[in-house]
């Protein structure tokens, strides 16, 4: 999505077929420049050895754009506050997941078309997979078993067998798939296909595409909920959520939110989802699919992740910092900075089982 892959404010645009991406965020930047200026991506945390953590880890994306690509990702301790060593990847990575295991962490490396397995304990790599082109965002079943990710430059998810990490046949969905999400009883699969305005189901765990559904100009980032029946897709362009019934593959409501939204989460099985979008993050009632008052961040919000069981969301801030918002007050904690630009954030689960460094299962 525009929000993992972004650039600074003063980058030229992006050749054709990466400048409709990359020009949204930094369209996003400006817009708040001009108005007011001078992130399952949630999960419990896991504890790596990459540097001494007292509680749970963001793993952040921080990467400037195609001119400077990089190939780490910055760590934070989310109890502390504290800034820890960063773990390298590979070129221009763009979004993350963790296995519900809690003991890898899965990276979609726009700029090698790889997807790298990092394993948690250690902060090292241990398994890298060519994948499609340009992939752009992954997620993980709730049983562990297979990894989605969306190739961005040819139309494609990839599907890879865990805790194999092989790589089966392509899948095709719409043009520029940006963000995917499986439901939580791992039967369902949804693509948000930017260029087309579309989302594109997949059936679990036969992984057969089904017919496209229209979610607006730009879809950006795609949420299914609770019920495994309702998908939010964030629209960019629009300002708003469309939630589809997925029952029906009717949409069910466009709700309007604050911002040009950028990210969703959710913890856990709770009915109240987070936006993020604009300079702000605002919360969803998923029972009567209604926005609340927005939570003001101090600046742009990219992307966003939740922890301290859904009181926090770490978001994404558009100067170099990953900030801290309480969902309960509202209250806006202390920024960290991260450096580059930050466009994800992952938080994964607790480990579950010991595995050994290496084992790469």
């Amino acid at each position: 999505m525009v929000r993992r892959v972004g650039e600074a404010e003063w980058v030229a645009p992006m050749p054709p077929r990466l400048g409709a991406r990359f020009g949204r965020l930094s369209a996003a930047i400006v817009a708040f420049a001009l108005v007011g200026s001078a992130f399952l991506l949630a999960g419990c945390g896991s504890r790596p050895v990459s540097g001494s953590s007292a509680g749970p880890v963001a793993y952040v994306a921080t990467v400037a754009g195609r001119a400077d690509p990089g190939n780490t990702l910055a760590l934070l301790d989310t109890s502390t506050s504290k800034a820890l060593r960063s773990v390298t990847t590979g070129s221009l990575p763009a979004a993350m997941a963790g296995t519900p295991d809690g003991a890898h962490l899965l990276v979609a490396d726009m700029g090698d078309n790889q997807l790298t397995e990092v394993t948690m304990s250690t902060g090292k790599v241990t398994r890298r997979l060519t994948v499609g082109l340009e992939p752009d965002a992954v997620a993980v079943s709730p049983d562990g078993s297979v990894a989605l990710v969306a190739n961005f430059g040819d139309n494609t998810i990839t599907p890879v067998s865990l805790p194999s990490f092989k790589a089966g046949p392509p899948i095709p969905v719409g043009h520029q798939p940006v963000a995917v999400t499986i439901s939580p009883n791992g039967k369902r699969a949804v693509v948000a296909n930017y260029q087309d305005g579309t989302v594109t189901p997949i059936g679990l765990p036969r992984l057969l595409p089904m017919a496209p559904l229209p979610a607006g100009p730009e879809p950006d980032a795609v949420l299914i909920g609770p019920d495994n029946s309702t998908a939010l897709v964030a629209d960019f362009e629009t300002t708003a959520v469309t939630a589809i019934d997925l029952s029906a593959m009717t949409v069910r409501k466009i709700i309007p939110v604050a911002g040009n939204p950028t990210g969703i989460a959710l913890w856990k099985s709770t009915m109240i989802a987070y936006v993020s979008g604009g300079n702000s993050v605002t919360p969803l009632d998923l029972l009567h699919l209604d926005a609340g008052t927005p939570f003001p961040v101090g600046t742009t919000a990219q992307a966003l992740a939740l922890a301290d069981n859904g009181r926090t969301a770490w978001v994404c801030g558009g100067n170099a910092t990953l900030v801290p918002v309480n969902l309960v007050s509202g209250a806006i904690g202390k920024a960290v900075n991260v450096g580059g630009q930050p466009t994800a954030v992952v938080i994964p689960a607790p480990p579950t089982t010991r595995t050994p460094p290496g084992a790469g299962s």
